[in-house]
């Protein structure tokens, strides 16, 4: 199989390079907050469990209705604040479809990546203006088009400056109200060198087919969506709700939220056959707390120190000031309560902050913490840990850490087990093996690196 070149996601993940497919979906439009946030949510707990990388899609205006009475969406304001609340709160990476040129700067600003829709596929100025914004673009390859006629989009596309590319099939139009998939399409793409994603749910669509409205045959995505992973795809692209019958758009084609699942577990025992990508049991064990796999191949861990950073972990990373101008800090109990238990559990406790004050200091002894590291910039945090270490004859190896800022990146990269809160700095949550809370700091993610670490003693 032909390897594409890899594209880096938001600082996260890569598509391409026969790398597991990565998933794009959500529901077909922005139709409520509320239930966009259910799909989002539910889409991340199950890519989560199955090791798959989502980015969430939705769109703020379906523009190319069949009927002008269609419901279109919520607008682009309003769906950029829905989307921003997903990729904020939900950590998750976005990406919608820009109709006109003048949409792509600002929608960039919120995404990650932008989505051309298929029959604007060959609209230069909309190509040129989307390239231009630097992030990446995924282009839904014409119903009208044949497969080397993308050789064109990606010519338009790098002309303009972007090597940021994805091109996305979503059937060719066979007869009247009817789609067809060539799988021999998804190779001759492939051959750009750039990843390929397969629109498994557009792919089944009836174009028109229900008079002023678009139809559909969603019985048949899983069967399309496996024959493609089958031949060698880098991402799937799929339509999820919660109730398809009563979606604003593409009803019969979406996949009803509760089937994604097994449909996805299909996916990923063929991808990874189809890619020789292997998963052993040790690491069905040891895979996602709070958003990453653990630091660890043991079935149990062998923690003898917990070492916690300041702000942005045990703090909010807010400054708060009196009317006298006295500094204050906001604590989070949860992590109180937690760091006792895993005292209980006969680990040793300790606090590293580059900063130092007092304030600090009466919450060490008020928890009656084991070790406490502060304003110790000379060697970094490292130096203070490996100290410790040297005090209680163990390696950093039987340490785990929790931090969210630059200064505590070397640290987190060589103790045993490193975690960070939800809204740690990116450069964080890009390394190696870290464990990313679903929480955020100073709303209780120590307590849940600590109960993580407690589950796993116990086993």
């Amino acid at each position: 199989m032909i390897a594409t070149r890899k594209i880096n996601v938001a600082n996260r993940f890569e598509i391409g390079g026969n790398n597991r497919f990565v998933l794009i979906a959500g529901p077909c439009a922005i139709e409520t907050e509320e239930m966009t946030m259910q799909v989002a949510a539910t889409l991340k707990e199950i890519c989560q469990d199955l090791g798959i990388h989502l980015i969430f899609k939705s769109s703020f205006d379906k523009a190319n209705r069949t009927s002008v009475k269609a419901p279109r969406g919520v607008g682009m304001e309003r769906g950029l604040e829905i989307l921003q609340r997903v990729k904020t709160e939900l950590d998750l990476p976005v990406i919608t479809d820009v109709h006109e040129s003048w949409q792509c700067e600002p929608v960039a600003k919120v995404v990650d990546m932008l989505q051309i829709p298929a029959f604007l596929s060959r609209q230069t100025d909309l190509l040129v203006a989307a390239a231009k914004t630097g992030k990446i673009v995924n282009v839904k390859k014409g119903q009208f088009m044949a497969p080397w006629d993308m050789k064109n989009v990606v010519e338009k596309l790098r002309d303009s400056g972007s090597e940021q590319i994805l091109l996305c099939e979503r059937g060719s139009s066979f007869g009247y109200n009817n789609l067809v998939v060539d799988m021999t399409g998804l190779v001759e793409m492939r051959n750009y060198g750039f990843p390929v994603v397969f629109d498994a749910t557009h792919a089944v669509q009836k174009p028109g087919g229900q008079g002023t409205s678009t139809g559909g045959n969603r019985e048949m995505v899983p069967y399309l969506m496996r024959a493609a992973l089958a031949v060698g795809v880098d991402a799937v692209f799929a339509e999820v709700h919660p109730d398809p019958d009563h979606a604003f758009s593409d009803g019969p084609n979406q996949i009803h939220l509760s089937n994604i699942r097994k449909i996805l577990e299909e996916a990923v025992a063929i991808d990874d056959l189809i890619k020789g990508n292997k998963e052993t049991p040790g690491d069905k064990e040891t895979r996602r707390q709070g958003g990453s796999e653990l630091k660890t191949q043991n079935s149990k861990l062998n923690i003898k120190l917990f070492l916690t950073d300041v702000d942005g972990v045990l703090t909010d990373a807010g400054m708060y000031y009196s009317e006298n101008g006295d500094e204050l800090k906001k604590f989070n109990t949860h992590d109180g309560m937690g760091l006792q238990l895993i005292r209980q559990k006969g680990i040793k406790t300790g606090i590293i902050t580059s900063e130092n004050t007092m304030m600090v200091e009466r919450r060490f002894n008020k928890l009656k913490l084991d070790y406490l590291y502060q304003g110790k910039r000379e060697g970094g945090k490292l130096a203070s840990a490996l100290e410790i270490c040297e005090k209680e004859g163990i390696t950093l190896k039987e340490v785990a850490y929790i931090g969210d800022d630059i200064n505590c990146l070397e640290l987190l990269s060589h103790v045993g087990l490193a975690a960070c809160p939800a809204n740690a700095l990116d450069a964080v949550k890009q390394i190696p093996g870290i464990v990313r809370m679903n929480k955020k700091g100073g709303e209780g993610c120590v307590r849940e690196f600590i109960e993580m670490i407690i589950s796993r003693m116990e086993k």
